[in-house]
């Protein structure tokens, strides 16, 4: 049976061959699936077409995919004169600290790992602007991957400051030789100077 096409689809036809990206071919496909006629004679073509259009947004998305880098990054871009990532166990209170003394809306739930990307917010002292980043939670074995993995100390690691947050009703001792354990292990040093450099 014939398809009988207008002339209008060989025109469009004709923009899709000359499409130099995948944007333009996929808007070329998707008017000439307008375009063309439907009827028993232009049901293949019409597959065909619908088969090429899936493909060409199959491809725009693996792209876009490849393009993003994996994923939300644990990097925080520093802002005002000084950056204190606020560390703690799960349920330490960081989320509200933040929330109380920042313009930042954390999520606060009760229970564990509400955070899983760090959260910053600026905080005003005496005419000075700090930047506070709540930083997911530790556990302990963080250094070698349970919980959130060593993402979080890393994030950690960038801070001009390190405020460790601790429970006061639940063991904080223990808190304490836990984050301090952790942050060693991910290779940082709590009260101690970087080293110098010289070039």
């Amino acid at each position: 049976m014939p398809a009988n096409l207008p002339p209008e689809y060989f025109k469009a036809e004709q923009r899709y061959l000359q499409a130099k990206t995948l944007e333009e071919k996929i808007q070329a496909t998707q008017e000439l699936i307008r375009i063309a006629p439907k009827h028993k004679g232009t049901e293949k073509l019409l597959r065909m077409l619908k088969q090429r259009l899936a493909k060409l947004r199959r491809e725009l998305e693996e792209r876009e995919r490849r393009r993003g880098g994996g994923g939300p990054s644990f990097a925080v871009k520093k802002e005002g004169c000084a950056q204190v990532a606020l560390v703690g166990l799960p349920n330490s209170g960081k989320s509200t600290l933040l929330r109380k003394l920042t313009n930042a809306r954390p999520e606060v739930a009760d229970y564990p790992f509400t955070t899983r990307f760090p959260v910053p917010g600026m905080m005003d002292y005496e005419d000075v602007q700090v930047q506070l980043v709540e930083i997911p939670s530790i556990v302990e074995g963080s250094s070698w991957g349970r919980g959130l993995g060593a993402q979080p100390l890393s994030a950690a690691r960038n801070a001009d400051v390190i405020a460790l947050v601790l429970d006061a009703s639940s063991h904080p001792l223990q808190q304490l030789e836990i984050l301090v354990k952790e942050l060693e292990e991910s290779g940082v040093r709590l009260n101690r100077s970087p080293p110098k450099v010289t070039i």
